[in-house]
């Protein structure tokens, strides 16, 4: 890395600050205000230390307030008291150190400052491949720091980012779905990880809608055979012209519990009277019978159901039984199947296949709360089954899976969060091997607990302000995020946490140019790994 000033833009001196509170520098003379933006990654160079820091925030200062009374009245003036009697301030929040002498070295977490008066620079590509390392295949790019050349790679630890659960949140149309693809897209080229998504709107499997509206290649088109394809509408337009499905899911009625009903109470719009009548049903006809034979109930045999169990009011009944009609009109909803769909599920990643459940037409909430729920819970039985059988036999445990879900927040609202699957995997943080990557508008309906878990967010464009502070609760420097996300665009995105060396502004990778990647390596880019000798553990590394 070179340290001549000629190869780095000088913007600077440190003037006062602490680490808390961040670092204040004077805006050099020959330095154009306007072109400096927040959300700059910026490099400070102590006598001993580089320190890498992102630009907080921009203000204009005076050496001497009375010259503020009287303003000057034309350029000439102006021009005369910048410098002199008025100034800019740069406000710098520092994040890493590393040593000027070690230019190889991985900068830690900074624990001190610069002293007074040293050069704060814009930074360069080698200050952003020292942080974020260069491009391989477990650190892909996924785009580059704001305000610099768009080839400047910014690099995601996947490996990281599969040992905890983690998020991307932003407000519909800044982007998510493309930049959820992208790192869907490098997590399955990799082999060494598993993933099931539940794909609501039909964006990850042979193809999705560009942001201008016209069709794009997906995950399975440019993954080809090693993403399957589970859907629940078989009949759906999304098949044919040689796109195809790999298995019809049906959901059998005696694997919904009410427990699974809690989740659907504001779908169906339940009472807490009928929520109670729904226990009283589980229990008088049993866990695995109640819902069919409700459903077949004839309006007449009603009221004997209801003198059946008791106290249980009968217009209460009849309403319930209104409400639960829903389910009769969902063709995937069946008394008996003909396979079972978590068994294929498991046959398909146990083969290092990636799934992707398409919900087609019935892409309405009820339904994908209810599938996706029902599915992850019986997977969540037989991972914690089957880990629990591997440790105490010494060997290795089921393929890690990490799940991703839309419209996280209806299954992870704070009142159901402590009692669904959804809550125990987040909360377990990959015991069982199993994580989560939750997509969603609102993080703000997540419940704060479960936030806590998240080991990597992904921050888009957000509105509310609930829902940036939700995003970035708990996060170190909560206050510079914050200012950072209050002024982003669509595309552009700050990541932070567990997969991150530290938090980064980015301009979204385009999703033509992860296209063009995916075709030129056939979407693979280990050759025929051995997947399962990669074993996830709580190292940074993988052991092989």
């Amino acid at each position: 890395m070179s340290d001549k000033a000629a190869d780095r833009r000088i913007l600077g001196q440190i003037t006062k600050g602490s680490l808390i509170s961040g670092l204040q520098a004077k805006l050099s003379d020959n330095v154009d205000i306007e072109d400096v933006r927040i959300g700059t990654f910026a490099v400070v160079d102590g006598d001993r230390n580089r320190f890498f820091s992102l630009l907080k925030d921009v203000s204009l200062a005076s050496t001497n307030e009375d010259i503020l009374l009287t303003p000057p009245t034309d350029d000439f003036d102006r021009r005369v008291h910048l410098g002199v009697s008025t100034y800019y301030e740069l406000s710098l929040q520092p994040m890493l150190v590393a040593e000027k002498d070690a230019p190889g070295a991985t900068p830690l977490p900074s624990t001190t400052v610069p002293p007074h008066f040293s050069t704060v620079f814009e930074a360069t590509p080698e200050d952003v491949e020292q942080v974020f390392g260069k491009v391989d295949e477990f650190h892909p790019s996924v785009g580059s720091p704001i305000f610099m050349n768009p080839t400047i790679p910014v690099c995601l630890d996947l490996r990281k980012l599969a040992m905890r659960s983690n998020a991307l949140f932003g407000r519909s149309g800044c982007g998510k779905s493309v930049l959820a693809r992208i790192i869907l897209g490098y997590l399955m080229q990799t082999d060494a990880f598993v993933n099931l998504v539940f794909d609501m709107h039909n964006e990850f499997g042979w193809t999705a809608t560009s942001e201008e509206g016209g069709s794009v290649d997906s995950l399975r088109k440019l993954l080809g055979q090693r993403v399957a394809i589970f859907t629940l509408d078989p009949k759906s337009p999304l098949y044919g012209h040689g796109q195809a499905y790999d298995f019809e899911v049906q959901v059998p009625l005696n694997e919904i519990r009410c427990s699974d009903m809690e989740l659907l109470g504001a779908e169906l719009a339940l009472s807490q009277a009928q929520r109670e009548t729904m226990y009283k049903l589980e229990e008088r006809w049993g866990e695995k019978t109640w819902l069919a034979r409700f459903l077949k109930l004839e309006p007449q045999e009603i009221e004997g159901a209801a003198e059946e169990l008791g106290a249980t009011n009968v217009e209460t009944l009849k309403v319930l039984s209104r409400k639960l009609g829903r389910f009769k009109k969902l063709p995937f909803l069946k008394e008996a199947v003909s396979d079972d769909t978590v068994r294929r599920i498991r046959d398909y990643i146990g083969a290092g296949k990636h799934v992707v459940i398409q919900f087609g037409r019935y892409n309405d909430l009820l339904t994908y709360i209810l599938v996706a729920n029902i599915l992850t819970r019986r997977l969540h039985e037989d991972y914690a089954r089957d880990t629990d059988a591997a440790r105490a036999e010494g060997r290795e445990g089921p393929t890690p899976l990490i799940i991703t879900i839309e419209e996280a927040h209806k299954f992870l609202d704070p009142s159901v969060a402590g009692s669904t699957v959804f809550g125990a995997i987040a909360r377990e943080a990959r015991k069982y091997r199993l994580v989560l990557f939750l997509i969603d508008q609102r993080p703000s309906g997540i419940d704060d607990e479960i936030l806590s878990q998240v080991g990597t967010r992904i921050v888009g464009k957000l509105d509310d302000e609930r829902d940036i502070d939700a995003a970035l609760s708990g996060r170190p420097n909560q206050g510079t995020l914050k200012v950072l996300v209050n002024n982003m665009v669509e595309r552009q995105f700050l990541l932070t946490g567990y997969a991150l060396p530290m938090p980064v502004v980015i301009d979204a990778k385009e999703y033509g140019s992860f296209c063009k990647e995916m075709q030129a390596t056939g979407g693979r880019v280990r050759g025929e790994l051995e997947r399962r000798k990669l074993e996830l553990t709580g190292d940074d590394e993988l052991e092989l």
